[in-house]
């Protein structure tokens, strides 16, 4: 019994690192959606992120782009995949109709969000 125990004891740690993890940068994705509204003129932007729903949605999405470029948990979906690799046609083709309003938020937090350990 104890050793299947021990077995499980470091599997359910290296699942709570990860956990731990995507949270701290789920907070650092909110911190910066707070960032770039006080320090861009991009009001498409705050409009679409004034409701509780939509924005919880783009720092669901951010943290999926980080997530992904950092190789933290599993890759993003269609979407996320072309913001990290940089395709621009496939990005604005994947985009729903929140995520069209935040592109250019998702590209300054890809390119200035240092890791998130």
């Amino acid at each position: 019994m104890e050793a299947i125990q021990e077995r499980v004891e470091p599997v359910n740690s290296r699942r709570m690192k990860k956990e731990t993890q995507e949270d701290r940068i789920r907070e650092a994705v909110s911190s910066y959606i707070d960032r770039y509204l006080e320090f861009t003129n991009d009001p498409v932007f705050a409009v679409t992120v004034a409701s509780p729903e939509y924005r919880d949605h783009v720092a669901n999405i951010g943290t999926s782009i980080l997530c992904t470029k950092w190789e933290v948990g599993y890759p993003g979906g269609s979407f996320v995949q072309a913001i990290v690799n940089n395709d621009l046609r496939e990005t604005f083709g994947r985009a729903d109709h929140i995520n069209l309003n935040c592109i250019r938020f998702y590209v300054y937090l890809i390119y200035n969000q240092s890791y998130v350990a």
